[in-house]
């Protein structure tokens, strides 16, 4: 396996919207590179292609415009250190899988990523445990229940093999749980779905609070340019949960999308 290091004008032809993603996506921050190509020849044959990236001040672009399902971050410094990536990334998105690789060495390192990270994992990388364990989190229900088909709704498409959507041709990259929140109400328009069914169906078991749907709904709202006062898109339903709707396109659309924490750059 040849893996790819993200430069410049990878990262333009891999966020292109007419790139389409047939396998989930794992993006490597490591600053080795003998052991990065060591890892993705020892992953090679995998369900998923491997991508890494040199300094964390890159890695974070990419996170941004490519939205990979899972990140394997070493300690590296640079413009940002791995550790100010792991804090950056985790306000815009809590909900990706982030393996923490470290050596026995890196002692500090870990006492402070542990507390963001999934998991701690060892360095030099051993690659058949490794590799389970990323399959481990890839192979998540909720994940693999929403890689479907495409959903059609008109002004609204919803991708079946990648977190994105289109919006009247306009091409937007989701994270996963907004993503799985999406189909799952895509799938059922109209229908007034009661929260406690959504928190199942997107978190599972995981243990998660009704201010985390509340919170994923406002930026899914927000993508859509939703007004807060009078949503037409996805309008709460005091006392039973949430419908979701396609609304007819006006002439002049309010400005929809502003999730700068969220939303990848197109």
């Amino acid at each position: 396996m040849d893996v790819a290091f993200v430069g410049a004008r990878k990262l333009a032809e891999l966020s292109d919207p007419a790139t389409v993603r047939h396998h989930p996506m794992v993006l490597v921050i490591d600053d080795d590179k003998a052991a990065v190509t060591a890892l993705a020849e020892g992953l090679r044959g995998q369900p998923y292609t491997v991508h890494a990236c040199l300094e964390p001040a890159e890695a974070l672009l990419i996170v941004g415009r490519l939205r990979p399902d899972l990140v394997v971050l070493a300690p590296v410094g640079g413009l940002i250190s791995s550790l100010e990536f792991l804090e950056l990334v985790r306000l815009g998105d809590p909900d990706l899988p982030i393996l923490v690789a470290a050596a026995p060495s890196d002692g500090d390192f870990v006492a402070r990523a542990s507390t963001a990270a999934n998991i701690v994992v060892p360095k030099p990388y051993r690659t058949q445990e490794l590799a389970v364990i990323v399959q481990s989190y890839l192979n998540s229900a909720a994940i693999q229940e929403a890689r479907r088909s495409t959903i059609d709704l008109g002004r609204l498409r919803i991708d079946g093999a990648a977190p994105q959507m289109w919006i009247d041709g306009d091409c937007l990259r989701l994270p996963p749980r907004e993503y799985l929140l999406l189909r799952y109400l895509a799938e059922r328009p109209g229908m007034v779905v009661p929260r406690t069914e959504l928190v199942h169906a997107v978190w599972g078991s995981s243990a998660t609070n009704s201010n985390t749907l509340t919170v994923h709904i406002a930026r899914l709202r927000k993508r859509f340019g939703d007004d807060e006062h009078d949503p037409q898109w996805l309008r709460a339903i005091r006392g039973l949960g949430y419908q979701f709707q396609v609304p007819e396109r006006h002439a002049s659309p309010p400005a929809r999308r502003a999730v700068p924490d969220q939303r990848a750059p197109r």
